[in-house]
């Protein structure tokens, strides 16, 4: 929970500078579509392997393309291809501030930027990704956040509540930020994208409410 609020203390003054959309898909050409396959175990790796893996792994401006054209082939509406174009932008966040984001800043690969999300301040849901490393959570400890409201209010809804610190949620920001003309609908997709726990497997029950409900078709 205290990293997701420096994070946003961090990057949500948005005083990093500007760019164009061009210029953020230029910066995420380096960036690969699959970061766990790209940051998977050297044994027993060869050169060729290494070879093959880079050669076969779009890059994230390949993939927002890929997307945004698929979105366009089906029919759909023109602001769900420019959803589809820009949601992955966020990841460039770890690039931003090269000087003050540490450890973040010196890999192309950040586990938070580019996991799937879930709320925090209240308790992981039971299927929650990961779930296997949730001793690990030091907010289990904290008898704030260990439950299924945590420091949340009932049905108060996902939009007041603090999701993990990803890419996802770096570009919902900023987009609102700038003041983009985007339905609601696209803004939740752009944010829910990665909250799997709650499209997927409807969990969060106890905070969600019928606003959510309503987005969770778009999003799903």
């Amino acid at each position: 929970y205290d990293y997701v609020l420096s994070m946003r203390s961090r990057f949500l003054n948005f005083s990093l500078g500007k760019a164009t959309l061009i210029e953020a898909l230029g910066w995420i050409d380096s960036f690969p579509a699959h970061p766990f396959h790209s940051w998977s175990s050297d044994e027993g790796k060869t050169a060729a392997d290494d070879t093959v893996m880079k050669s076969s792994t779009p890059s994230l401006r390949t993939l927002s393309f890929i997307m945004a054209e698929t979105a366009r082939e089906e029919g759909l509406p023109d602001w769900v291809q420019l959803v589809a174009l820009l949601h992955e932008l966020g990841e460039a966040v770890k690039v931003l501030d090269p000087t003050h984001t540490g450890d973040m800043a010196d890999s192309i690969y950040d586990w938070t930027i580019s996991s799937r999300s879930r709320v925090v301040g209240c308790k992981p849901p039971h299927r929650a990704t990961f779930s296997e490393y949730r001793h690990l959570n030091m907010d289990l400890e904290d008898s704030k956040y260990n439950t299924n409201l945590g420091v949340y209010k009932p049905q108060c809804g996902l939009q007041n509540v603090l999701l993990m610190w990803t890419g996802c949620e770096y570009m919902y920001y900023l987009l609102k930020h700038n003041h983009a003309t985007l339905p609601e609908e696209g803004f939740a997709m752009i944010r829910y994208f990665l909250l799997g726990d709650w499209h997927e497997h409807h969990e969060y029950s106890a905070i969600t409410n019928a606003d959510d409900a309503d987005v969770l078709p778009f999003v799903a």
